[in-house]
């Protein structure tokens, strides 16, 4: 019971950062000490500035490896996780596009964001498995989609990028995000538009829908 805990809870993700970052931080010296025989000059030249301009302690860095591990790691998981549901469920290429539609813009325009990795991993899953499912049973009319378009276009001009408590944008950054929004959605209707293949299309639209679900003024502030 203790191991199926475990794993349910995904703090093997913990413990494989934890143990990653001890022996990369073993095993890599300070910037500074970089043998240049190791590595060109000029790369050892950009560590060397990178880290004067970090201003971070060597113990601080052990942080920085740390965050990072679990960012890789948890990524690997939900792709996984995902591959695996795709697999079992036969809806593996309706929910690897509905997903690559979705990030395409979620980068761009923000939105919902849970305090915590477990609860965004098991929503995300059961999210992206529900849309893939949808994309492969139910073909949206075409006043429906048209009404989705209007919508996420909306989004984007009057909210995107809807911004996280805790990493503000600064002005220039947010005009630069919602262009690329608009320019993402853009180029998805496009390939909504001329592309034959109804797994593309539909999975193109689910994946837009559920952005535009994550993504009101209501649905953004739910943690």
């Amino acid at each position: 019971m203790k191991y199926i805990k475990y794993l349910f809870t995904f703090r093997y993700i913990k413990l494989l950062s934890y143990l990653l970052t001890k022996y990369l931080y073993n095993k890599i010296p300070v910037f500074p000490q970089i043998d240049s025989k190791i590595i060109p000059k000029n790369m050892l030249d950009l560590f060397q500035d990178l880290h004067q301009q970090s201003k971070l302690k060597p113990y601080k860095l052990k942080y920085v490896y740390y965050y990072g591990f679990q960012i890789i790691i948890g990524g690997l998981n939900k792709f996984l996780l995902l591959i695996t549901l795709g697999i079992l469920l036969n809806i593996l290429p309706q929910l690897l596009l509905t997903t690559l539609s979705f990030i395409s813009l979620r980068i761009w325009v923000g939105g919902l964001h849970f305090d915590s990795y477990q609860k965004c991993c098991y929503i995300s899953l059961l999210s992206f498995t529900l849309m893939a499912l949808l994309a492969k049973y139910i073909i949206l009319s075409h006043f429906i989609t048209m009404l989705i378009f209007l919508i996420i276009y909306f989004i984007i001009l009057i909210y995107a990028p809807i911004e996280h408590p805790n990493h503000p944008i600064k002005h220039n950054k947010k005009i630069k995000f919602k262009l690329i929004a608009l320019f993402s959605l853009t180029t998805l209707i496009l390939i909504h538009s001329f592309t034959h293949n109804i797994i593309i299309s539909n999975s193109i639209i689910y994946g837009i829908l559920l952005v535009c679900l994550i993504s009101t003024p209501i649905t953004s502030k739910l943690k």
